[in-house]
């Protein structure tokens, strides 16, 4: 796998070294952790536009959950959690329901991640973790987010299945035409 290191390096490097906590399953087969110091991110409650009582409900609550400096969220894509040689979990969702991605969230909790490698050509991507655990991330279509970072300057990367990336503020739209290529590096 090439290493990109310019945009990731600069990017991850203030979390290599630092735990991941709050490693938890999302809807299907995403996967989110944290990093960094806790913070909660509260959502007051607003009016919600729609008429049926069951969607206003979720609306007029106030939610409340803690977030970190950083986030990453590992999105529309396929992905494998190794420790050592051995498959820990992974994105199917076949006739295992949700075990095997709880088991990964289980087995990344603590681990601290040390580097970040992306394979642009084949739009692949690994996150290598300190006690042995590797995530790899491949794409299952041509051009979906396959995972998203924030950063505590409230920026996101967001890297593509087709290996391009954006790197801009979180509360602005992604545009279809502001996408990059990375700069190649050198073999891993």
């Amino acid at each position: 796998m090439e290493r990109h290191s310019d945009i990731i390096d600069q990017v991850f490097r203030p979390v290599y070294g630092l735990p991941c906590w709050n490693v938890q399953p999302g809807i299907g087969s995403f996967l989110t952790m944290e990093f960094g110091q806790p913070h909660l991110v509260v959502h007051e409650p607003h009016k919600s536009r729609t008429r049926s009582s069951r969607s206003k409900k979720p609306s007029m609550r106030r939610l409340v959950y803690p977030h970190g400096d950083w986030h990453l969220w590992i999105y529309c894509c396929e992905w494998h959690l190794y420790t050592g040689k051995e498959l820990i979990g992974d994105s199917a969702l076949k006739s295992t329901s949700k075990r095997r991605i709880i088991r990964a969230a289980q087995e990344l909790g603590g681990q601290k991640l040390i580097q970040v490698s992306v394979d642009p050509r084949r739009g692949r991507s690994v996150f290598h973790f300190d006690l042995g655990s590797r995530l790899e991330t491949r794409p299952y279509d041509l051009d979906s987010e396959q995972w998203m970072f924030y950063d505590a300057k409230d920026y996101v990367l967001t890297y593509r299945a087709d290996g391009l990336y954006q790197h801009q503020p979180s509360n602005v739209p992604r545009e279809d035409d502001d996408w990059q290529q990375f700069a190649t590096g050198r073999k891993i």
